[in-house]
């Protein structure tokens, strides 16, 4: 029989093991950076919506104590990824109907800006 040929399919074995074993370490690596990436995009999600929460309330009360009896309100263009379309802000005007802030006159615009 040919040694030669042994040796260099033990080589060969080796050199797989070792490729195995880097590429088992390499996707134990990538799952975790994974599992962290989503914890923070988690996180990230939680604090805007607890915020979002705290100053929407906050500008409900403020338009209603400027305008005497408006209600003002922020809401999210797309609930279910708050970061990719932005935030609408409508305002109710006293005796008036739900409006869009870019939809008010001058001088409505300038009170729901304060």
């Amino acid at each position: 029989p040919n040694l030669n040929v042994l040796k260099e399919y033990k080589k060969r074995e080796e050199e797989f093991m070792k490729r195995a074993k880097d590429l088992e370490e390499t996707t134990t690596a990538r799952d975790a950076q994974t599992q962290l990436y989503e914890g923070l995009r988690k996180q990230r999600l939680d604090e805007f919506m607890a915020g979002f929460s705290s100053i929407s309330l906050k500008l409900k009360e403020m338009y209603q104590m400027i305008t005497l009896g408006g209600n003002a309100g922020l809401e999210l263009v797309d609930s279910m990824d708050p970061f990719s379309e932005g935030i609408n802000f409508s305002v109710m005007p006293p005796k008036k109907s739900w409006k869009n802030i870019s939809n008010l006159s001058g001088g409505e615009k300038v009170r729901s800006a304060l």
